[in-house]
C-alpha cells in the first residue's frame, strides 16, 4: 500500500502490478495480489472483506486469548476440513475408539446467531469479563461435539416451527441457517430420510484438490431434515454456504 501511494504522488513509477491494485480499489474489488496471499477464498467485495476479516480477528482473539466459544463461527475458519477432523478427533481420544468408524450426525437448534452481534457483545464487555454467554443466546456446551453457526441455504430456507428444510421464500436470498450441533456417532440411521446437502466456502461451488487432498472450496455434506426426496433438493441446486458475497 505504501508503494501504491507514492505511484500515486508520482514519487515512483506506476508498474503493471501497482496498477492492477489500483484498478481493483477503484472498482470496490479485492485486489488478485491479496487473493494470492490469502488462504480462504472470498467473492466478497472490498468493503465486505474487510468487515469479514474484522470478525475472523475478533473471533479468533477471543477463541486464543481467553475461552473457547459456544458455538465456533465457522465462517471464520480459513481451513474449516481441518477443524472438523479436530472434532472427530476429540470424540476418539475420549472414548477411545477408531477415528475411522466414525460418522458426524447434526442436529439443527432454534437459534440464529451473528457474528456480528457476538463482536458487539465481546466490544462492549468489561476486559475482565472473558465469557460473555448472552452473546450465545445462552447456549449450554454439548458433553459431546460442538455447536457452529454462520452457514446461509442456497435455493431453500430453515422452517422454524416445524424445524425442517423448506422452499425459499419469493425474493428471499441465502437465509441464515440456524445454530448446528455437529455430534460425532458410531452409526446414523438407516435409511436416513434427511437431505445430504454439501457445504460450500462459497457461492461459486467450483473448487480444485489441494496438496492436502481437499477440495478448495466443497467442505462436507451435511444432513438436514425434510419432508421432500433427495432428488428434488438435488434438482433445485440447495446446497449450505460459507460465505455469501454480499
Amino acid at each position: 500500500m505504501e508503494n501504491l501511494q507514492r505511484a500515486i504522488k508520482g514519487f515512483v513509477v506506476m508498474s503493471e502490478e501497482l496498477e492492477t491494485v489500483f484498478t481493483a480499489l477503484i472498482n470496490n474489488q479485492v485486489p488478485k495480489m491479496w487473493h494470492n496471499v490469502n488462504v480462504y477464498p472470498s467473492l466478497k467485495t472490498l468493503g465486505s472483506w474487510i468487515r469479514n476479516l474484522e470478525l475472523r480477528i475478533d473471533f479468533i482473539e477471543i477463541w486464543l486469548l481467553h475461552t473457547a466459544p459456544l458455538s465456533f463461527w465457522i465462517s471464520g475458519l480459513s481451513f474449516p476440513q481441518g477443524f472438523i477432523t479436530g472434532i472427530l478427533q476429540t470424540y476418539a481420544r475420549k472414548y477411545n475408539t477408531p477415528i475411522d468408524q466414525l460418522k458426524l450426525d447434526f442436529k439443527v437448534a432454534n437459534i440464529v446467531l451473528d457474528q456480528e452481534d457476538i463482536e458487539a457483545e465481546h466490544k462492549t464487555a468489561s476486559k475482565e469479563v472473558t465469557f460473555v454467554p448472552q452473546a450465545y443466546k445462552n447456549l449450554e456446551t454439548p458433553i459431546d461435539g460442538v455447536f457452529i453457526h454462520g452457514l446461509f441455504i442456497d435455493a431453500g430456507r430453515w422452517d422454524f416451527q416445524f424445524n425442517i428444510l423448506v422452499d425459499a421464500n419469493i425474493g428471499e436470498m441465502h437465509p441464515s441457517l440456524p445454530v448446528i450441533h455437529v455430534n460425532p456417532v458410531l452409526q446414523l440411521p438407516e435409511p436416513d430420510p434427511r437431505y445430504v446437502c454439501p457445504l460450500y466456502k462459497t457461492n461459486l461451488r467450483a473448487g480444485v484438490l489441494s496438496t492436502t487432498g481437499h477440495s478448495t472450496n466443497f467442505v462436507l455434506p451435511l444432513l438436514l431434515p425434510s419432508v421432500q426426496q433427495q432428488s428434488y433438493w438435488i434438482l433445485k441446486g440447495t446446497a449450505l454456504l460459507i460465505e455469501i458475497p454480499n
